[in-house]
C-alpha cells in the first residue's frame, strides 16, 4: 500500500468533515425547497446529497484520479439511463401500477442531479487546495444575496425568513440577526473543520498535515470572545434599527405610549408588508358601522401638540382609551351620554408583539382568553365595545366638544399650530359651510382630492422644523401621518376639539366568517373630532391620487389556517381574582425549573469535573499492575501538560511530542510506553519502581513552570473535556 493511501487512512477529523459537509448540504437542500420547490421529497433528496458526500469521501482516499472519478459518475448515471430505457421496451406496464414511468424518471433524475453535485463538490474538496476558499465564497454571496431582498425593510421577502420569524414567534428583525448568526457560525465552523483535515493530493507522495492544534482552552476563549463580540452587533444594530422598522413596516405607526413621544415617522413607510400581525373574531353581526366595509380599531391617541408634532398626553386626557398591555385585563365606565352607539363583541389573537391593546372605539371591558395555542399566539384577548352606531346624516348638524370638559381638558384638545399657514388653509376650505361636522368633512375632503399617497415622500426637515408643512404647503405627497396630522392643526385652527388616533383599519371585505386578518400593513393613523353626544369620531383621508399603496390581499390560505386553530373563546378571570384562592393556577405559565434544582445540577456537574480532574491527574498512585500503572502515568503527565497548554499535534508520535516537549522523565516513560504497548508480557525493565521515578522526575519539572500558569492549568476543563471527545494522549 502507497504512503499517501496509508496515510490518507490516518486523516484527522475525517468523520467530522464528512458529516459536516453532510448536514451542511441537507440544511441548504431544505432551505432551497422551501424557496423553489424541487418537485421531490425532501427526505430523497437529502438521502442523495449524503450519499454523495460520502461516495466521494471514500473515493478521494484511493489511488483513483480525477478522470477516473468522473467516469464512474457517469457510469452510474448510465445505469440508470439503461435501466429506465430496458423498462420502456420490455416491461412498460412495470411501474405503471401505482406511478408512471415518466414520474418516476424525474424524481429518479432528481436525486441523481443532487448526488452528482454533492460528490462532485467533495471531490473537488478533497482533491483541490482552493476548493475551500470557493465553496465559502459562494456561500458568503448566497447569504448576502439571500439578504440583499430585506434590504430597505422588506422583511416580507424573500418568505422562507419570513415565515419562519412568525411561525416561531420572534421579532422579522431578530429573526434577520439570528440566521445572520447562524450563517457566521456555519461558515466558521466550516472554515475551522476544513482547516484541520489532511486533504490528500494525487500528485503528492508526502500529505499536507494541518497546523498543530490550540489547546481546548484556548479555542474556547477566543470562540467566546467571537461570541461576545457578535452579540454586541447585533445589539446595537437592533436597537439603531428596531424602532425605525416598527414606525416604516406599519405604514410609519409605531408602537409606543410614553408621554411626550410620537410613535409616527414622517420619512418613509413601507406598507405592502403581508406580515401578520393578528387576527381578528367579531363575535356576531356589525350591521350598524358607518363606515363600512371599513373598521376602524383604535389602540392609542396623540392629542398634545408639543411645537413640531402630535404626541401622547399622558392618562389625564384622552379617559376613553384603556390604555393597557394586550396581557392585562380592564374595566371601564360605560358613558351613558352617548347615543346612537351598539354593543359588539370582539375576540383578538395577536401573533405579533404590540405594545397597547386595541379595540373598536369606546372599550368597557378587556378580558384574557386562553390562548389555543402558545406557539402561535402572543397574546389573546376579548373586548366588549359601544361601537359607532350613526348614520352619516345624523351627525351633520352636531355641535362639537362635550359639555362636560373643564376649561383645562378643552384648551387641551385646542392648542394651535403657530403656523398661520393652516389657519388660512381651513378657512378657505371651509368657507362655504359653518357646521363643524360638515367643516372637518370639507378638509378631509379636500385632501382626499390634492393629496399624492406615497410611502416615500422623501421629504428634508431638520429636527426642530415642522415634518407636515412640505407635504401641506409643498407637494401634497404624503400618506397617513401626514394627512392626520394636517387635519388636526386645520381642525383646531376652527375651534373643533381634534386628535390624531392610531391602530388599524381594516376591510372587512376580505373578512371570512366574521374572521380579519391583520397585517402590519393595516397599521394606520387617522384624525378624529369630538362630536357632542357622539363621542369621538374618525375623519379620514382617501387620496384619488396614489403614487404607492399599502393596499395586499388578504393571504387566504393563512387566514383558513389559523380559524383552524381558533377555539370558543374561553375567558380567564383576572389574577387578581383568583391569587387568594387555594389550587388555582395558570395553565398557560412558562414552567421554569426552581432555584434549588438548578443548583444541584450545578454542583452535580462541579464535583463530576472535580472527580474526573482528580482522576486523571493522580490515579496513577492506585494501587495497580505494572502495564496500568504506566499508562496512568503516562496520561497524568500529558494531561498536565495539555492543562498548561502543550499537547501532541495531530500525526504527532509520542517519542516526538516527548523529544519537543523539554520535561524531565518524558522521554523515559514514553519510552516504556512504546515498548510495553506491543509486548505480549510486561518487560522484565519494566518495575513499578521505575515508573514511580519516572512520575517524579516529570512532577517535578512541572514544578518549574510559572506558580500562575499551574494555577490557570489547575481550572483548565481541556483535559476533562478531552475524556469525552476519546482523545488519545
Amino acid at each position: 500500500m502507497s504512503t499517501l493511501a496509508t496515510a490518507s487512512r490516518k486523516i484527522p477529523f475525517f468523520g467530522t468533515v464528512v458529516a459536516f459537509r453532510a448536514l451542511w448540504f441537507t440544511l441548504t437542500l431544505i432551505a432551497l425547497n422551501t424557496i423553489v420547490p424541487l418537485g421531490t421529497a425532501v427526505i430523497y433528496t437529502t438521502l442523495s446529497a449524503i450519499a454523495g458526500v460520502v461516495a466521494a469521501s471514500l473515493l478521494a482516499r484511493s489511488r483513483l484520479n480525477s478522470f477516473g472519478f468522473f467516469g464512474l459518475l457517469s457510469l452510474v448515471w448510465l445505469i440508470f439511463a439503461v435501466l429506465f430505457w430496458a423498462v420502456d421496451q420490455f416491461a412498460p406496464d412495470l411501474l405503471n401500477t401505482f406511478f408512471s414511468t415518466d414520474v418516476i424518471r424525474l424524481h429518479v433524475s432528481t436525486c441523481l442531479i443532487v448526488f452528482a453535485f454533492t460528490s462532485v463538490a467533495t471531490w473537488f474538496f478533497w482533491r483541490i487546495r482552493f476548493a475551500v476558499t470557493f465553496e465559502i465564497l459562494v456561500f458568503i454571496s448566497s447569504a448576502v444575496l439571500i439578504f440583499s431582498a430585506h434590504r430597505n425593510f422588506h422583511l416580507d421577502r424573500p418568505k422562507l425568513i419570513n415565515s419562519l420569524a412568525w411561525r416561531l414567534h420572534v421579532n422579522h428583525l431578530t429573526m434577520l440577526l439570528i440566521v445572520g448568526s447562524a450563517l457566521l457560525l456555519a461558515a466558521v465552523c466550516y472554515l475551522f473543520i476544513a482547516a484541520r483535515a489532511t486533504r490528500p493530493h494525487v500528485d503528492r507522495v508526502e500529505i499536507q498535515r494541518a497546523s498543530s492544534s490550540k489547546t481546548w482552552v484556548l479555542t474556547t476563549l477566543v470562540l467566546l470572545m467571537q461570541g461576545g463580540l457578535v452579540f454586541l452587533i447585533q445589539k446595537v444594530v437592533y436597537d439603531h434599527f428596531n424602532q425605525i422598522m416598527l414606525a416604516r413596516v406599519a405604514n410609519g405607526v409605531g408602537m409606543g405610549s410614553e408621554q411626550g413621544v410620537s410613535p409616527l415617522s414622517f420619512q418613509s413607510a413601507l406598507g405592502s408588508t403581508n406580515q401578520p400581525a393578528g387576527l381578528v373574531r367579531l363575535e356576531g353581526d356589525y350591521a350598524d358601522n358607518p363606515f363600512s366595509p371599513m373598521l376602524y380599531l383604535r389602540e392609542s391617541a396623540l392629542s398634545a401638540f408639543n411645537g413640531r408634532e402630535m404626541v401622547f398626553a399622558g392618562r389625564a386626557y384622552d379617559t376613553d382609551l384603556p390604555s393597557i398591555k394586550p396581557q392585562e385585563a380592564f374595566t371601564g365606565k360605560e358613558d351613558a351620554d352617548l347615543i346612537s352607539r351598539t354593543p359588539v363583541v370582539q375576540s383578538f389573537y395577536l401573533l405579533a408583539d404590540h405594545d397597547n391593546a386595541f379595540a373598536l372605539d369606546y372599550p368597557v371591558s378587556i378580558v384574557q382568553l386562553k390562548n389555543p395555542k402558545p406557539g402561535r399566539f402572543r397574546s389573546t384577548y376579548r373586548a366588549y365595545s359601544i361601537g359607532p352606531g350613526f348614520k352619516p346624516s345624523e351627525i351633520s348638524t352636531l355641535a362639537v366638544g362635550d359639555p362636560r370638559w373643564s376649561d383645562e381638558v378643552k384648551q387641551h384638545y385646542l392648542v394651535q399650530h403657530p403656523d398661520k399657514r393652516y389657519a388660512n388653509l381651513a378657512a378657505e376650505i371651509t368657507k362655504d359651510t359653518t357646521a363643524p361636522v360638515e367643516q372637518m368633512r370639507s378638509l378631509a375632503d379636500h385632501l382626499s382630492r390634492t393629496a399624492i399617497y406615497t410611502l416615500t415622500p422623501n421629504h428634508t426637515v431638520q429636527q426642530n422644523e415642522d415634518p407636515v408643512a412640505p407635504f401641506l404647503f409643498g407637494d401634497h405627497r404624503g400618506y397617513c401621518v401626514h394627512f392626520a396630522h394636517a387635519i388636526v392643526y386645520m381642525a383646531r385652527s376652527l375651534g373643533i376639539p381634534a386628535r390624531i388616533a392610531t391602530g388599524y383599519l381594516t376591510d372587512l371585505s376580505q373578512a371570512k366568517d366574521g374572521h380579519v386578518l391583520l397585517r402590519m400593513s393595516d397599521r394606520h393613523a387617522w384624525a378624529e373630532a369630538y362630536i357632542s353626544s357622539i363621542g369621538w369620531v374618525p375623519f379620514d383621508v382617501q387620496p384619488d391620487q396614489v403614487e404607492s399603496h399599502a393596499d395586499t390581499q388578504v393571504d387566504a390560505k393563512l387566514l383558513e389556517e389559523l380559524m383552524g386553530i381558533l377555539e370558543p373563546g374561553e375567558e380567564i378571570l383576572p389574577p387578581e381574582s383568583v391569587k387568594d384562592e387555594a389550587g388555582m393556577v395558570d395553565p398557560d405559565e412558562l414552567w421554569l425549573p426552581e432555584s434549588k434544582h438548578l443548583s444541584l445540577v450545578l454542583y452535580l456537574s462541579l464535583a463530576a469535573f472535580v472527580l474526573l480532574k482528580i482522576g486523571l491527574m493522580y490515579g496513577w498512585m492506585l494501587p495497580l499492575g505494572t502495564r496500568a500503572k504506566l499508562r496512568w502515568g503516562y496520561r497524568a503527565l500529558a494531561a498536565r501538560l495539555q492543562d498548561l497548554g502543550i499537547s501532541r499535534s495531530y500525526g504527532e508520535t509520542r517519542s516526538e511530542f516527548a523529544a519537543r516537549v523539554p520535561l524531565g522523565g518524558l522521554e523515559e516513560i514514553t519510552s516504556l510506553v512504546i515498548s510495553n504497548a506491543y509486548a505480549k508480557e510486561p518487560s522484565k525493565n519494566i518495575s513499578l519502581q521505575g515508573v514511580s521515578q519516572a512520575m517524579s522526575q516529570g512532577l517535578v519539572s512541572i514544578r518549574s513552570y510559572p506558580r500562575w500558569r499551574r494555577l490557570i492549568a489547575l481550572f483548565n476543563p481541556s483535559s476533562v473535556l478531552s475524556l469525552f471527545g476519546g482523545r488519545t494522549w
